[in-house]
């Protein structure tokens, strides 16, 4: 019994790293020790739990691994969230060969179109759509397009 205890306490500890941490990799120990504090507890020898313990975080960490890596993965709305620019209006103040100069939130901005509309005619005064930022420079639709550069 003193087996399954002590695999326990270090599923717990293991539990509250791992609550501080946010990697997925001590979730997958912890799983592993508490299955093996399980295996001791209802009666079978410490070799039989220390051999759970070991089957369990062989299995669980790589899982927690690939968990993690498409947790992670940017989606399309965490960048529509990441860019609270993009989707407003802007009005074009002047042309120029090097690009475009915009106003918006109450100041002029570099930009430019994006490469699916490169070759659009734009005019001082146009109304054209953030689609998202390049740094200081602004990336630039029709408005109409708005929607499927967006998907």
């Amino acid at each position: 019994m003193g087996t399954g205890i002590a695999l326990a306490v270090l599923a717990a500890v293991a539990l509250a790293i791992e609550l501080s941490s946010m990697t997925f990799y001590l979730i997958a120990v912890a799983l592993a020790l508490a299955a093996g504090s399980a295996v001791a507890l209802a009666g079978a020898g410490s070799s039989w739990a220390l051999a759970t313990v070991a089957l369990g975080a062989s299995a669980g960490l790589p899982a927690a691994h690939i968990a993690r890596k498409r947790l992670s993965r940017p989606t399309h709305e965490s960048e529509e969230l990441n860019d609270p620019d993009a989707g407003h209006l802007v009005r074009v103040e002047s042309v120029a060969p090097e690009g475009l100069r915009v106003a918006y939130r109450n100041s002029s901005w570099t930009a430019r179109l994006t490469d699916q509309y490169r070759d659009m005619t734009v005019s001082p005064g146009d109304l054209l759509t953030i689609v998202h930022r390049d740094g200081n420079d602004l990336l630039l639709a029709p408005p109409t397009a708005r929607a499927s550069i967006r998907q």
